[in-house]
């Protein structure tokens, strides 16, 4: 037997057991101000796993240094050791990409102002979710947001498996992009995954599109495969109106993506996501400024530019949009008991007639007062959303107002 294998067997294993033990130390990955910030609610579960999954690396480390001292007396069983050991490396490194994961996250909390901010849109992520769950008596999960790049949304939903093996996520983790951070609609369309995924909306979304699109093969394949996207559209839909629709606009509006149809992209082709937001906005308020947004996206992306094999599906869709609208907003759904998602969470509470009464009953109060950010913070998003967009000449006056709202330095004002 080679002592020097050991010997390296050994040096390794206790470099691990050290990394790991250092993973103790949930302030290893976020300073304790960046926990601090984090509800109670939420970083306590995330600790707690945290805490779990780093004590199971530790004793996968000592069982493997058990392996190795037994290949000291046992040439027979360092084959065993070698593969404990790089059993053990792995998972280390399984684990730190959880906890690096997480410890970004919240440490994506910086500043006073930004701690501010993500307070605010952990609550209306919450609230979106307790709108359609807390309803139907299904256990509603902690939320954390968190600062990330890009153009859209993600989210990593509660419940599923995490990198480090037998680690199962306890919160909705949800990515804010820094450009929507103030108008965060995207909030509820990835809220609206966690939503769909615990009730079967995207099963019976899909087989109502089925059923819709029936006499149309070829548009019911393309349709089909997009509904856990589609389903999380209409839930920010339902709860922010337009101002969900104009937001997502800004997000696929590149001439250069917008009528492509990417292999396996879940997500609708930007173009026809634009339209089903509009016609959705019609079958629910009738004409209305989305008519104008409408009118710009077939300006703007005329199908000549599709690609040939494309372009025709885009076209009989858009040809059947109002239907396609009407199935989305309509469909069934098991886990609200047999009703569409707009008997759960009705879409007219954000009706611009709506929130032009919410805006006049509250006054300037509901800037300001800590009751209106409690009881109506989603739509206060979506007014200010609306008014954006509805207002090109003064977007940037309620741009400012929703950053200050957000940042509550309205309130300090």
């Amino acid at each position: 037997m080679s002592t020097a294998l050991v010997d390296d067997l050994d040096r390794q294993v206790q470099h691990w057991l050290g990394s790991a033990r250092g993973c103790l130390d949930a302030e290893s990955f976020a300073s304790r101000a960046a926990w601090t910030s984090v509800e109670h609610a939420v970083g306590l579960p995330v600790r707690t796993q945290l805490a779990t999954t780093v004590d199971e690396l530790i004793r996968v480390g000592r069982s493997a240094e058990a392996s190795v001292r037994s290949a000291r007396t046992q040439p027979g069983a360092v084959p065993v050791a070698q593969a404990a050991v790089e059993r053990f490396r792995r998972r280390y490194l399984q684990v730190e990409t959880t906890l690096d994961f997480f410890g970004q996250a919240v440490n994506s909390r910086t500043s006073r102002r930004l701690e501010s901010t993500m307070a605010t849109l952990d609550r209306l992520a919450l609230q979106s979710i307790e709108a359609s769950l807390g309803q139907v008596g299904i256990v509603v999960p902690p939320v954390l947001t968190y600062i990330g790049e890009g153009l859209g949304a993600s989210i990593i939903r509660a419940g599923i498996r995490l990198w480090a093996p037998g680690t199962v996520n306890p919160v909705a983790a949800i990515k804010v992009v820094r450009h929507n951070l103030f108008r965060p609609t995207s909030l509820f369309h990835e809220t609206g995954h966690q939503v769909a995924h615990l009730t079967g909306w995207n099963d019976a979304l899909q087989a109502a599109l089925g059923r819709e699109l029936s006499d149309d093969p070829a548009l019911r394949s393309m349709w089909q495969p997009w509904s856990s996207e589609v389903t999380a559209d209409v839930y920010a839909f339902v709860l922010t109106g337009y101002a969900s629709v104009a937001a997502l606009h800004d997000v696929v509006a590149d001439s250069r993506t917008i009528l492509r149809w990417p292999l396996g992209d879940p997500h609708p082709v930007g173009w026809l996501r634009v339209l089903l937001g509009t016609a959705m906005c019609r079958a629910s308020y009738g004409p209305g400024p989305w008519d104008r947004l409408e009118e710009a996206v077939l300006a703007a992306n005329p199908l000549e530019r599709a690609d040939e094999s494309t372009a025709p599906l885009l076209r009989r869709s858009h040809e059947r949009m109002d239907r396609i609208a009407r199935t989305c907003l309509t469909t069934a759904v098991p886990g609200f008991g047999g009703r569409p998602v707009t008997v759960v969470v009705d879409p007219q509470r954000v009706s611009p007639r709506a929130l032009v009464e919410l805006e006049r009953s509250a006054g300037a109060a509901l800037w300001t007062s800590p009751h209106w950010r409690q009881a109506e913070g989603i739509r206060i998003v979506a007014l200010a959303g609306l008014r954006e967009a509805e207002h090109p000449d003064r977007a940037g006056q309620w741009v400012e107002r929703a950053e200050a709202w957000f940042t509550d330095t309205a309130r300090a004002a």
